[in-house]
């Protein structure tokens, strides 16, 4: 190998490295709170058997309208949730997303546990989102929900 391509090799890795660490800096959540994960399966087996549960998703208006998790009311991720939250706090929620890692329902769910004490047991991560939940061709609906 010439000298070129082992320096060539040695950047790749050298930024590869620091690439890696940059993206697992902005993708977990600074957090100390562990939140639990329930998936697409253990969820309809709730809904089915009439669990009271609250399905949140936290997409913008515009996708939630498009198409979400059936009986899902849309609470929108910000980067900072404002106060009051006016999500109940005496039954299970599961907070869903589409994103890769589920990246803004994991931070919806922090949030609601850290800054307006949640209990933790009482808020869930749906594993794989809006795209794992129609992958397995469980019940959807569009437009807005009806109070």
């Amino acid at each position: 190998m010439g000298k070129s391509v082992k320096r060539a090799v040695v950047l790749f890795v050298f930024f590869s490295g620091i690439l890696s660490t940059t993206l697992a800096i902005f993708i977990s959540p600074a957090s100390s709170v562990e939140l639990q994960h329930i998936s697409a399966e253990e969820l309809k087996k709730l809904m089915e058997s009439k669990v009271n549960i609250l399905i949140v998703d936290v997409q913008p208006k515009v996708a939630y309208e498009a198409g979400h998790i059936k009986g899902a009311i849309n609470f929108p991720w910000a980067k900072e949730i404002s106060g009051p939250v006016k999500l109940p706090r005496n039954k299970p929620l599961v907070v869903y997303c589409d994103c890769t890692h589920e990246e803004d329902s994991i931070d919806v769910a922090t949030q609601l546990v850290e800054r307006f004490d949640y209990n933790n047991n009482n808020v869930k991560v749906l594993t794989g989102g809006w795209s794992g939940w129609v992958k397995v061709g469980y019940a959807t609906e569009k437009g807005k929900k009806k109070k």
